[in-house]
């Protein structure tokens, strides 16, 4: 009994560290995106990655693309962009090497106020201890089916 009962301690420890670490990934990469540090960005994808758009996929299978498309995503934001703030990450460990996070952020302009507000699924993969997007998909809302 003690046994099983320190396994579920350990395991939760796990998932709690786990989680952790994908929230600083997503900070961390917010950081980057909103100085438009293009460089650093790149470390946080595990290459191929594809971003999954409502009339096509975009995939970057190097570094130099994935700096391409992320300087085209940032160049398209208005000069008064200030930084994103990500407003919830339901997260979902699948095994102990694949998460998927459900976001929503908020974009905020250089006085403070929020300009759009968005959501995506974020697929994960753990690659030498460290969490890192493969997948990414933006949508407006998620419909309920019956």
């Amino acid at each position: 009994m003690i046994t099983k009962f320190l396994f579920f301690i350990f395991l939760q420890s796990l998932i709690f560290t786990n989680e952790n670490d994908i929230i600083d990934v997503f900070e961390d990469y917010n950081n980057s995106f909103a100085n438009k540090d293009y460089k650093n960005i790149v470390k946080y994808f595990d290459l191929p990655v594809s971003f999954n758009l409502k009339d096509k996929t975009v995939s970057a299978s190097s570094n130099f693309k994935l700096k391409f498309i992320y300087r085209k995503i940032r160049g398209d934001l208005p000069e008064f962009y200030s930084h994103s703030v990500w407003d919830e990450l339901k997260i979902k460990i699948i095994d102990e090497d694949i998460a998927i996070v459900n976001a929503k952020f908020s974009r905020y302009k250089n006085d403070g106020t929020i300009f759009y507000s968005g959501s995506g699924i974020y697929s994960l993969r753990k690659i030498n201890d460290k969490w890192k997007f493969f997948s990414m998909l933006p949508y407006e809302k998620i419909k309920k089916v019956n």
